[in-house]
């Protein structure tokens, strides 16, 4: 009777064992899942994405999981308006699913799919879909790639381009931060958590070590050199952030906050001029905290706090 119990009692584990390892592998990035599709449902963007950001760190050699996960932060991320933030995911999303399947395994619910997909139409351009093979299918027909023989997409011409300048960023082959390795992006995720749990600035070491590492060896991926850059800003390591601020590329002003990192790194440095440009240019759509109203006093002088403050006067370096 022990020897037949026995037998039932492995077999059933046998039976039941593959339906749960990923439930049990990873409870703390389950939660974190669990909590930031709860924000995500209740309408707060900013706390969904921090905690869904974590949450796919969590599972990296889980793809369905990673691909639920990812799905949902580029909920989020389109939701907050961060449409870098955005970019980046459905970067990871297609390599996902072209390395593992993990996009079309994941749990998803066919609204939450519907709702990605038109997220995806409204803000990845459609030259960028069709190289992304997995989203092949969102892109117009007017604006699919030629076949064979049809000839190459039409440069701007007249003003919009001079001739023998080299195209603008927009024109630079898509999906190059996508050239990641996966262990690359591991130690991305990795610098992320950490940044995300600094509280002092000697924690802030470890995660710019990671970034570099990825950064330095990709100069090309404006995901690492943005990363780095930031990092090096949270640490006050001016020049540093204003180079690979340079090396990724501009920000964008859909990117406000990331601007104003910019500017301080650039004021911080010596370069005042550049400051007020890439100031100018984020504080349309940034919150007036008392930090930036004191670095918008430092950087712009004079006009800077007319409507903020009355008598506001250019200040010095704290």
């Amino acid at each position: 009777m022990r020897s037949i119990a026995a037998t039932l009692t492995l077999a059933t584990a046998l039976l039941l064992g593959p339906t749960v390892p990923a439930q049990a592998a990873h409870p703390h990035y389950l939660r974190l899942l669990r909590q930031g599709t709860f924000s995500l449902e209740q309408g707060e963007p900013a706390a969904a994405a921090r905690d869904l950001r974590l949450a796919c760190f969590g599972f990296l050699e889980e793809p369905p999981l990673l691909g639920e996960c990812l799905v949902r932060l580029g909920l989020a991320q389109a939701a907050a308006g961060d449409d870098e933030g955005f970019g980046e995911t459905f970067r990871r999303v297609v390599e996902v699913e072209q390395r593992f399947g993990g996009f079309g395994a994941a749990a998803l619910s066919a609204e939450e799919r519907r709702e990605f997909e038109a997220e995806i139409t409204a803000r990845i351009p459609p030259r960028t879909l069709g190289y992304s093979g997995v989203f092949r299918h969102l892109v117009p027909r007017d604006t699919t790639r030629p076949a064979e023989g049809e000839g190459q997409p039409k440069e701007p011409s007249g003003t919009e381009r001079s001739e023998g300048a080299s195209p603008p960023p927009t024109e630079a082959p898509p999906m190059k931060p996508a050239q990641l390795s996966q262990q690359e992006r591991s130690t991305l995720e990795q610098a992320r958590v950490l940044l995300e749990r600094a509280e002092q600035r000697n924690e802030l070491d470890e995660p710019y070590r990671l970034a570099r590492q990825v950064a330095d060896a990709n100069p090309g991926s404006k995901e690492a050199q943005h990363l780095a850059a930031v990092i090096a800003y949270r640490s006050s390591r001016w020049s540093e952030a204003v180079r690979y601020f340079q090396r990724g590329g501009d920000p964008g002003d859909d990117n406000p906050e990331t601007l104003f990192y910019l500017a301080v790194a650039q004021y911080e440095s010596g370069d005042l001029a550049g400051a007020r440009n890439t100031l100018r240019r984020s504080l349309p759509r940034l919150e007036k905290t008392p930090f930036v109203l004191r670095y918008q006093e430092k950087i712009l002088g004079a006009e800077s706090l007319s409507t903020e403050r009355p008598g506001g006067d250019a200040g010095g370096l704290s």
